[in-house]
């Protein structure tokens, strides 16, 4: 039953509802976690509070936590006062929590993600797919230390084919981002065919060189593809957003550049040495049936008789054609012979062996219808000499 002018207590829980929503919104609460409870459903229940108050919280399963709440934990808390009216009880529901005392590098972070995604710089479309077996590696990293041992041996173990290039970065403080830089663009400049940037793990301090603005832009521009193996498994970086894979440490990023192993190699080698094996003797097995088909047919049976045929064949023809040169050779030397006979009959001394002479004048024979001068001295030529002779 409800009075005139009376709200029902849901009705009066939705009006404070939105004035809550609406009047206070979206907050950023400092606080120490308390009654921490992980339900079986993902969601996370706890309270915040301080030393005079305390608010209820609770975080969707869907939120993404980079490290574990626990009782006493002070954190920075990001949400939207709302109430739960099945308790009339108002609550904050978080959006995202920082440990206090690194808030202003989680800001910091969260600016330059939402930055160097909308320049595309995270999209799946630019990344490059990772050599599954590659026999040159870059790696930068520190030179000491269990990560640089721990690749090195998973690589040695899984693709001992492969040549590590170790270019010893600084991974920590001040002036890690710069050698980061440098140490991928060395890299780049080889033969290498993939680069890993790993370190251990560590805190967001010592992991910070890894968000980095200008390290980030090295990793978009290498124009090898780039593999990231920062900290521990729950450890994100931007550099994790803007390589081209991501693995959850060292080790993996290893395991990841190393997918076909040494031992799948020999498997497939192998595999394919028994492929080929089988595939020549059922070619070789197919030649042999063809060549009983071919000795029991007919015609190869006499393929001999074929051959002396052929040969005999062969003989007269050759017979014939030494026949057909020999006529061709004295018939042209007829050809030559009376050939001769007539530049010897033209000559202009063939009259000479006929009793005849010639008379010459300055090195020019006289016909007939030259004349002689009282007192001019000519040649007198004749079949065997010659001697000068003068007009009287």
């Amino acid at each position: 039953m409800q009075v005139d002018g009376s709200l029902s207590v849901s009705e009066i829980t939705s009006q404070i509802r939105t004035l809550l929503e609406h009047g206070i919104g979206s907050v950023i609460v400092v606080g120490e976690i308390s009654n921490y409870k992980h339900h079986s459903s993902g969601h996370r229940y706890f309270s915040l509070k301080d030393e005079f108050a305390q608010i209820s919280a609770v975080m969707w399963k869907g939120k993404p936590l980079q490290f574990p709440l626990t009782d006493g934990m002070k954190v920075i808390a990001r949400g939207n006062i709302t109430v739960y009216p099945p308790q009339g009880r108002y609550q904050l529901d978080c959006q995202s929590i920082i440990p206090l005392g690194t808030g202003d590098l989680y800001l910091a972070f969260e600016e330059l993600k939402k930055k160097l995604s909308a320049m595309g710089l995270f999209d799946h479309s630019r990344k490059r797919d990772i050599p599954a077996f590659p026999l040159r590696i870059g790696m930068a990293t520190s030179q000491t230390g269990a990560a640089v041992q721990d690749m090195l041996s998973t690589l040695q173990r899984r693709n001992p084919l492969a040549e590590v290039i170790l270019r010893p970065t600084i991974v920590q403080g001040d002036q890690a981002p710069k050698d980061i830089v440098m140490a991928i663009r060395e890299l780049e400049a080889t033969d290498c065919e993939v680069i890993i940037i790993a370190r251990g793990g560590g805190s967001i301090e010592d992991l910070w060189a890894f968000n980095n603005e200008e390290v980030a832009y090295a990793i978009a521009d290498c124009s090898i593809p780039i593999v990231s193996g920062i900290g521990h498994e729950t450890d994100i970086t931007i550099s994790d957003f803007v390589a081209d894979r991501r693995a959850a440490t060292p080790t993996a990023a290893a395991e990841l550049v190393s997918s076909i192993t040494i031992n799948d190699l020999h498997a497939h080698l192998t595999a394919s040495n028994d492929s080929m094996k089988r595939g020549i003797q059922s070619h070789f097995s197919r030649l042999l049936d063809t060549m009983k088909r071919l000795k029991e047919h007919s015609g190869f049976r006499r393929l001999s008789e074929h051959i002396r045929n052929a040969s005999q064949r062969n003989d007269e023809l050759s017979m014939r054609l030494a026949i057909s040169m020999a006529r061709n050779i004295q018939q042209s030397h007829k050809v030559i012979d009376a050939l001769e006979s007539q530049c010897l009959a033209l000559h202009p001394y063939s009259p000479l062996k006929k009793g005849f002479a010639l008379l010459k004048r300055d090195n020019t024979i006289l016909s007939s219808h030259d004349t002689l001068e009282q007192g001019e001295e000519i040649t007198l030529i004749r079949e065997k000499d010659q001697y000068p002779i003068k007009i009287g």
